[in-house]
């Protein structure tokens, strides 16, 4: 199985850093998104080093046909180089990430994730979200404390607050999922400077009038977040999976 990619990131209108980064590599069904956690130092050294370290480790297991390919020796590799770079350099202390990862094979996408950083199904005109937050605020919903994620943030719940991610404890807990690939299927990696801008109604609208063109719905994406603030890093991904022969 193929996939076709088209991919944008920008620093957004307030931020003077990006501190998100992509990897997309087709030839191996790969793609990874990490944004680098707001508050803390060094969020781009840690988005990168996520990015790279996944990248690595997940082409080994390709090369080497490991029938069990999974998301959760790559990515708690990258948290041990996380902590590594700090103790080598303590400057660094303190930095972390989130992440987002797919990897199209066989008939299938396999993907993990750990923080808030989110990943999107469109299928037969209906967006649907893969993944949940790793959040305060969706773990208060959770928890039937509130009846929502806007009526917890109506109480005063701030929305950036993570439960997890890579380089805040030395052992992280990602969460996995997998699910056969349908004709037609479009997939979206975004950072959270993307979801917090646009809603997924307008997510699900827009990829309905123009999911057709990955590059110019994943630019238009993009100039949205950007229109209604770009208070944060922006980036997205989308991914369509080809599981004919062109």
């Amino acid at each position: 199985m193929s996939i076709e990619v088209a991919s944008c990131t920008d620093k957004g209108l307030v931020r003077e850093v990006n501190e998100d980064s992509v990897a997309t590599l087709p030839e191996f069904g790969l793609v990874i998104l990490a944004d680098g956690m707001g508050g803390y130092n060094a969020g781009d050294v840690a988005s990168q080093l996520a990015v790279e370290t996944i990248a690595t480790r997940l082409m080994q297991y390709f090369h080497s046909q490991d029938p069990e390919l999974s998301a959760v020796p790559a990515v708690a590799a990258a948290n041990d180089a996380i902590f590594e770079s700090v103790e080598q350099q303590p400057r660094l202390e303190g930095m972390a990430t989130t992440v987002v990862l797919g990897m199209f094979h066989d008939g299938q996408v396999r993907y993990g994730h750990v923080g808030d950083s989110r990943i999107y199904r469109f299928r037969n005109g209906l967006l649907e979200r893969l993944t949940k937050d790793h959040s305060l605020v969706q773990e208060l919903v959770d928890q039937g404390i509130f009846g929502s994620v806007e009526e917890a943030q109506a109480a005063g719940v701030g929305n950036n607050i993570l439960t997890r991610g890579l380089g805040v404890d030395p052992e992280v807990e990602i969460d996995e999922g997998s699910e056969v690939v349908q004709p037609g299927d479009l997939y979206l990696f975004c950072s959270d400077g993307l979801s917090n801008m646009i809603s997924d109604q307008q997510i699900e609208q827009l990829l309905g009038e123009s999911h057709r063109d990955l590059h110019n719905a994943a630019g238009q994406l993009l100039q949205l977040a950007l229109e209604n603030g770009g208070l944060d890093n922006v980036s997205a991904v989308l991914v369509k999976p080809v599981t004919e022969p062109r």
